[in-house]
């Protein structure tokens, strides 16, 4: 009786590291992915994605006091992530503390469900410890039901509206 053999291909763990130079295809890849959707929704808003979008990210990647990080995974960056660190000087009813404000949260629409978002916002969770951010804030479009599932999962909480008309 013959007896049939099935090869499971088994993803390598997930790494989060800093994002280098070497990284800028994937994330100009991703960045057209999330962009394409924002256009669609916000043409009125978003750009298309352009060949300008290779540059600005590519200065991002160094700059200083902010987090740009990557997620790869089997050799490949599935997922990238920017951050800095908010401090308001010039505001007298708004306290002083550190706010950590993520940009920007990608995730690669093949790899999706898979736990890479999270271990993003993760990594960008102890790195704001690290520099005393008495809280993280990020941005989501009204009509991106997936990505705010995910934030409320992770305990984020509406705290204001941006309304347009």
């Amino acid at each position: 009786m013959a007896q049939d053999h099935y090869h499971f291909c088994k993803e390598q763990p997930l790494e989060i590291r800093k994002a280098s130079e070497l990284d800028i295809d994937a994330i100009v890849e991703l960045n057209r992915q999330i962009g394409e959707i924002h256009h669609q929704h916000y043409p009125e808003v978003f750009c298309p994605p352009s060949p300008e979008e290779r540059a600005f990210l590519l200065s991002a990647i160094g700059a200083e006091g902010r987090l740009f990080c990557v997620a790869e995974q089997d050799g490949m960056v599935v997922g990238f992530l920017t951050a800095r660190i908010d401090i308001n000087d010039s505001v007298p009813f708004l306290t002083r503390a550190p706010i950590c404000r993520i940009g920007s949260v990608v995730v690669d629409d093949q790899h999706r469900s898979r736990g890479i978002g999270k271990a993003l916002i993760a990594h960008c969770d102890e790195w704001a410890k690290t520099l005393d951010a008495q809280q993280i804030r990020l941005e989501v479009m009204a009509f991106n039901e997936r990505a705010k599932a995910l934030y409320e999962a992770l305990g984020f909480k509406v705290q204001s509206q941006i309304m347009a008309r």
